[in-house]
């Protein structure tokens, strides 16, 4: 053999090697991009497949549609697919974004196409569509549709059948946290002040029932919005949840000062679990950055949260929104108040005489003090407490560390969107960028 032919067949030898070596990787890559569908648990079998197209999950919206029951129209000259589910009608146009549910105007993340004759869209339309819950198993790529849920809770578990349309919410965290979401409840408790709603979200919530205190909520304003679904809280709605459960399926949160309980439970009512996850995601994001940033001698200092009262008494917080904020990020109550809190079995920790005021004292002191009746005479008591002898030696105080804070975003709003500002405001106050 020359040694051109053998430079040849090595040559080939080498590029078959390669090819074979190949053809598993190729094939591995094939079978990891399979997508998968189920319904209620079981698998769906279609004649086009659902694909991956620029990073989005592609589904075959006819097959699916069929599959839940409904019925499907497609003008080939139009180019207009007509849905019609129970009270549903969906219409939609290959390659244009615009859609229209039940004749209101919708947009999709991306245009359908057309695939050997069945249009693919947007999985997450599906679920807002169709009224389905719909989530994405990355580890088995399976895109998961729900007609059905049960909620289990605090007093039993609600049963619903279908994604609320119509969404009542029963306390300001659980408001907070539907605006977060995207989501426009029909009907929501006033905010305690800036009524009817916090102005930071009130743009959001326009034309939306106000049914009065989150402690009182209006029953008969309710059962006349004809609720899907109704969000309370245990420590708020108790007393009432019998009353709730009849008008609508409810679902009660544990605490309602827990944000991030909120944003989970209400989320997954409501078929928003991809927007919850992102929101979240940036703010662990934001949380690492925080602790990143700040020194080790701050990140160690001791957090007292404290308000006056209405009666011209004071309090410091153990539990609650602002405090679970504060935990999160790493910060510690004084010795003191863990001290009192722990002896005494409470979250509040009363503070009634000058003789006290220690109780209030931390490296940093942060004041949400409210003006709950609206007449400023409350701040006539802060100013009682901050002016005396005694306020003035205590430790946060004397170092400038003494802050009054927003009462609405650090307090009585307690849902994920004043959680970020509270966590804007403590780069300020801490001297971060």
């Amino acid at each position: 053999m020359t040694m051109i032919n053998r430079k040849k067949v090595l040559s080939f030898v080498l590029s078959l090697a390669l090819i074979v070596s190949l053809v598993p990787a190729t094939a591995a890559t094939a079978a990891a991009k399979k997508i998968n569908v189920t319904i209620d648990g079981k698998g769906q079998k279609f004649d086009v497949s659902p694909k991956i197209v620029n990073g989005r999950t592609m589904v075959p919206y006819r097959a699916i549609a069929e599959a839940l029951g409904g019925k499907v129209k497609f003008d080939v000259k139009t180019k207009k697919a007509t849905i019609v589910k129970g009270k549903q009608t969906v219409e939609l146009t290959q390659g244009s974004k615009n859609a229209k549910i039940n004749g209101a105007a919708a947009t999709l993340e991306a245009a359908p196409v057309n695939e050997k004759g069945s249009l693919l869209v947007p999985l997450r339309f599906v679920g807002e569509s169709l009224g389905v819950w719909v989530n994405w198993n990355n580890s088995s790529s399976t895109a998961v549709l729900e007609t059905k849920r049960s909620f289990k809770h605090e007093f039993g578990t609600a049963q619903l059948n279908g994604v609320p349309k119509r969404v009542v919410v029963l306390y300001n965290g659980a408001v907070d946290t539907s605006v977060m979401l995207g989501i426009k409840p029909v009907g929501a408790v006033e905010s305690i002040v800036q009524q009817p709603f916090y102005e930071y979200i009130r743009p959001q919530l326009k034309g939306v029932k106000v049914l009065g205190d989150e402690a009182q909520p209006n029953l008969e304003a309710i059962v006349a919005l004809k609720p899907d679904v109704i969000i309370a809280s245990k420590w708020r709605h108790e007393k009432i949840y019998a009353q709730l459960s009849k008008i609508a399926p409810t679902v009660v949160t544990k605490e309602f000062t827990d944000w991030q309980e909120s944003v989970d439970v209400i989320s997954k009512v409501t078929n928003k679990e991809d927007v919850a996850a992102k929101f979240m995601a940036s703010w662990k994001t934001n949380v690492a950055d925080f602790k990143k940033k700040i020194s080790a001698k701050d990140l160690n200092s001791t957090i007292s949260i404290i308000r006056v009262n209405p009666n011209g008494s004071a309090r410091a917080y153990y539990s609650g929104f602002a405090f679970l904020i504060f935990k999160e990020l790493g910060f510690k109550s004084p010795a003191a108040q863990t001290k009192f809190a722990k002896e005494k079995e409470t979250d509040i920790i009363p503070v009634t005489s000058t003789e006290q005021i220690g109780l209030l004292d931390g490296d940093y002191i942060f004041d949400f003090t409210t003006d709950w009746e609206g007449d400023g005479a409350i701040y006539q008591h802060q100013k009682t407490w901050t002016s005396s002898e005694l306020w003035k030696n205590l430790k946060g105080v004397k170092a400038g560390n003494y802050y009054k804070v927003n009462a609405v975003t650090w307090n009585l709003s307690a849902g994920p969107l004043a959680a970020q500002r509270m966590l804007d405001d403590l780069y300020f106050y801490f001297g971060l960028e």
